[in-house]
């Protein structure tokens, strides 16, 4: 075999690349293989929610709270500012911001 041929993968190093699509359905595949499944909560996960958020509201206690967003999860921790039943969104003040977190995406409440 001549000397040529047995230097590896140097042979079609400087040819490769990939197509503006394919890099496309890549990054789409690797953002699919992200996304998670919200989990389903019965009626007493959100009874049990319903008594963390009251309590931490009036003794204004701070509390890590479990959501779900763009097909993942996320947490965040902070004091419960106001919760709007009409909008049904919980208002959070958390360090840095304020943020709006809705009813539905509520996973899990903590006390910290």
């Amino acid at each position: 075999m001549s000397e040529h041929l047995k230097r590896g993968n140097l042979l079609w190093e400087g040819s490769r690349m990939f197509l503006p699509e394919h890099k496309e359905a890549l990054l789409e595949l690797k953002e699919k293989e992200k996304r998670q499944v919200k989990p389903e909560l019965d009626d007493q996960a959100y009874h049990e929610m319903g008594m963390y958020l009251l309590t931490a509201l009036n003794y204004t206690m701070p509390v890590r709270i479990h959501y779900w967003e763009q097909h993942r999860m996320k947490k965040t921790e902070g004091l419960i500012a106001h919760v709007d039943e009409w909008n049904k969104h919980i208002h959070l003040e958390t360090n840095q911001h304020k943020q709006r977190i809705p009813f539905h995406a509520l996973t899990e409440v903590e006390f910290l």
